[in-house]
């Protein structure tokens, strides 16, 4: 059987209902035996791994600090049931979470939690995985690094790591890269189990499947140097996880430290993180920086707080204000490559991506649907775990555009 195909009673659990039953996957003590290599960041089985993802794959610890966390204060307005106007009807939120395979809902209403929910098998002290919001955080990192003077984003990559010269990297700016603007030839499509970004799986441990290429480099490390180089794509917004991978390990190498300690001295601890987060690390010791990451719900809202402040945590200036400011302040991509609202003119900046509104909004995004909205004018932060079956929902737009409207009706709702 291939690797690739969950069994037809792991699909029939799905087709049973959205919450997969305990009948169909009951947990029996540690991690399941239906948990594979190959099948853990697909539904129904993601339902249970995402959320258990240290007992699926080797990780490091982000350590967090005991003695400095934010504190989440319930609002005056706080609410335990709601609905919201989403797709054209008033819907109950907990119908749209069933809909939409949500494990975690905070929202952040001027710095207080005016509602808070888990399903599934989420917990208020559990991580989960991040995906590419994992992104988002390596983007503070590197913009708290540039203001130490530790970098310089005009600088090429081949400058800090020469085992990339060659690469497809090698010598584009390390801006080029946090813009996924670079000169690679990383290809990323999620259906397409022959693309770069699902080799990578291959080369850093996340999968055995089938598709898998004999004689594969292992590890990160020698992975990342055979990316080759496409001139044509540089300049141009096309998304490509490596680029973020790329960007880690160069923060490794012009601070002699650890990706994971970087995250912990620089941005966790100082932002008032409640609990450890963690990222996987592959066999060779590279950490994947692009969607390896994984904390709770509520440190991810407290890491949407610090850009809704403008870098600020517990009276500490942790990220540089104009560096978030540069996020927030971007014009419209020309040449943006999806579909959008005419009224909209989106980007993306420094691995975040920016809606183009009147006021400013921006995500980290990450697929199977986890989110962290950032909606300054309006005084809202919104954290989304979820556990979409497939990366991109089921082949079509139709996951991340639901995902995107159900953001917008939250912050419509509670502005």
């Amino acid at each position: 059987m291939n690797k690739t195909v969950l069994s037809l009673s792991l699909y029939c659990c799905l087709l049973t209902g959205v919450f997969v039953s305990s009948e169909c996957l009951a947990e029996q003590g540690g991690r399941p035996d239906y948990v594979t290599l190959s099948n853990f960041q697909f539904g129904p089985v993601n339902r249970w791994s995402f959320s258990h993802l240290r007992e699926v794959l080797p990780t490091v610890n982000i350590e967090h600090d005991s003695e400095r966390v934010l504190a989440l204060e319930q609002s005056d307005g706080f609410v335990s049931d709601f609905s919201v106007l989403y797709q054209g009807q008033e819907q109950p939120i907990n119908e749209i979470a069933q809909s939409w395979y949500v494990d975690g809902l905070l929202i952040l209403k001027d710095g207080d939690v005016i509602f808070e929910t888990y399903y599934g098998h989420l917990t208020k002290d559990r991580p989960h995985l991040m995906n590419s919001v994992s992104k988002s955080v390596v983007s503070l990192l590197a913009g708290k690094l540039e203001d130490d003077g530790v970098i310089d984003l005009s600088k090429p990559v081949s400058h800090y790591v020469p085992a990339l010269a060659s690469s497809g990297w090698g010598p584009d700016s390390l801006r080029s890269l946090l813009d996924m603007k670079d000169g690679s030839d990383y290809t990323e499509d999620y259906p397409d189990f022959g693309t770069t970004f699902r080799i990578q799986d291959c080369a850093v441990g996340w999968t055995d499947a089938d598709y898998c290429p004999k004689g594969i480099p292992r590890g990160g490390y020698e992975y990342f140097p055979t990316i080759g180089r496409n001139e044509s794509n540089l300049g141009k917004f096309y998304y490509r996880s490596g680029s973020t991978d790329v960007i880690g390990w160069v923060l490794e190498e012009a601070t002699g430290q650890p990706l994971a300690k970087l995250i912990s001295e620089h941005i966790w601890k100082p932002m008032g993180a409640e609990f450890d987060a963690f990222i996987t690390v592959d066999e060779s010791g590279f950490v994947l920086a692009d969607h390896g990451m994984n904390s709770t719900l509520r440190d991810l809202g407290r890491m949407g707080l610090l850009v809704m402040n403008k870098g600020k945590a517990l009276g500490q200036q942790v990220v540089p204000a104009d560096f978030i400011e540069d996020i927030h302040a971007q014009p419209g991509d020309p040449t943006w490559p999806y579909e959008s609202p005419q009224n909209l003119e989106p980007y993306y900046r420094s691995f975040w991506w920016g809606k183009g509104n009147d006021e400013r909004d921006i995500s980290g995004s990450g697929i199977h649907g986890q989110t962290v909205r950032v909606a300054p004018e309006a005084g809202i932060v919104i954290a989304l775990y979820s556990t979409w079956p497939r990366a991109d929902g089921d082949n079509t737009d139709q996951y991340w555009e639901a995902n995107e409207e159900l953001m917008d009706a939250l912050v419509a709702k509670f502005r």
